[in-house]
């Protein structure tokens, strides 16, 4: 069974590399929002915030970083960087959710590529609500 950790900002640069590359896949599809040093830096300074997830064994299987959005009428978890084995399905996910439920969250959102918008919905029973176009001015 894998357990989901939070991991506080002064805890970061102890586990930055164990979980960078997990991040690093994530944030290469991202389209250039922010690189993964200055995620660092969202995460040392408590703008965003770090989740790992664990196996039996305590070896490190899975990252995910959110930031709280919010919104006119709701506290959306918003995912800006996952990745692993371990982060996403529904045995995993539903830890997350119990936390970010703590924390005020009343939805879970992300932006995702198509394939990945198909993981979510089959892993974790997320459901495509809009699509994003976007273009450099």
């Amino acid at each position: 069974m894998n357990t989901v950790q939070i991991v506080t900002p002064n805890n970061i640069y102890n586990v930055w590399e164990d979980v960078k590359e997990y991040l690093n896949a994530s944030i290469n599809v991202s389209g250039g929002d922010f690189t993964l040093e200055q995620l660092k830096l969202f995460l040392i300074r408590g703008e965003q915030t770090l989740l790992v997830s664990v196996n039996e064994n305590n070896k490190l299987n899975g990252a995910m970083t959110v930031e709280f959005q919010n919104r006119p009428n709701n506290r959306v978890m918003f995912i800006t960087a996952l990745g692993g084995n371990g982060i996403v399905n529904e045995e995993t996910f539903s830890q997350v959710e119990v936390w970010a439920k703590m924390q005020g969250a009343t939805k879970a959102g992300a932006w995702a590529q198509e394939a990945q918008a198909r993981l979510y919905k089959i892993k974790s029973n997320f459901n495509t609500v809009r699509m994003v176009v976007e273009k450099d001015l």
